[in-house]
């Protein structure tokens, strides 16, 4: 793809903080140009491929979903500690923005998008109603619109990613995707999106980078 670059962000052996660095960023008082939808891959890119086979349900809650879930085989599957902070911050964002329709957008907020290509659907969902960003909210909490904005079956990402952006109103250019497999950022990246590929899961830089390209090519 002409004039695409693709960068990969090598792990860090130290367990990511929340990032002040986002935070101070979304909360800017600069005109900072700003994804108005966020999407993001579910396994190997929020959470760590589910093992469960099937050993999985029922799964139990760890701390309520705060450190994640065990099923019946010993395996536990539980948010990357990246994905948790900046479910958390974005949606703390778009809920300081938003107006009090929580149906449509409101100038300035960010809204959170889900994508997947699984065939058990219905652990993603699980997972996403049960894993905690903080004591009193799950992922699925952070998704405005879920009807619209989770798309959790077989197909292309590419596919799934306009479907939101034409369910949404918001051109794919006004967004920013993350992904585990290049393929998929490849395939995004030709509807004009912004897309990281973070192949060792969500990682703060890896967020920040998003960030910083959607600025650049905005700017």
């Amino acid at each position: 793809l002409k004039g695409a670059k693709m960068v990969i962000t090598v792990p860090s052996f130290s367990s990511p903080s929340p990032s002040t660095l986002l935070t101070n960023l979304l909360n800017s008082q600069n005109d900072i140009p700003l994804p108005k939808c966020i999407v993001f891959d579910l396994d190997n890119t929020l959470w760590n491929r589910p093992r469960f086979k099937k050993g999985g349900q029922p799964f139990t809650p760890i701390n309520d979903g705060l450190n994640g879930i065990h099923g019946t085989n010993g395996e536990i599957l539980d948010l990357f500690p990246a994905s948790r902070d900046t479910l958390r911050i974005l949606n703390d964002y778009h809920n300081s923005v938003s107006s009090n329709n929580d149906k449509e957008q409101s100038s300035g907020s960010i809204l959170i998008s889900l994508v997947s290509r699984t065939h058990r659907p219905q652990w993603s969902k699980e997972f996403i109603n049960t894993l905690k960003v903080d004591q009193t909210r799950t992922v699925a909490d952070c998704i405005v619109d879920p009807k619209n904005n989770i798309i959790i079956r077989d197909g292309s990402k590419k596919l799934h990613v306009k479907e939101i952006s034409q369910k949404m109103g918001i051109q794919p250019r006004d967004m920013l995707f993350f992904d585990d497999r290049k393929k998929d950022v490849m395939e995004v990246m030709e509807l004009g999106a912004v897309a990281v590929l973070c192949p060792y899961g969500l990682m703060m830089d890896d967020v920040e980078l998003g960030f910083s390209l959607y600025a650049n090519r905005m700017n």
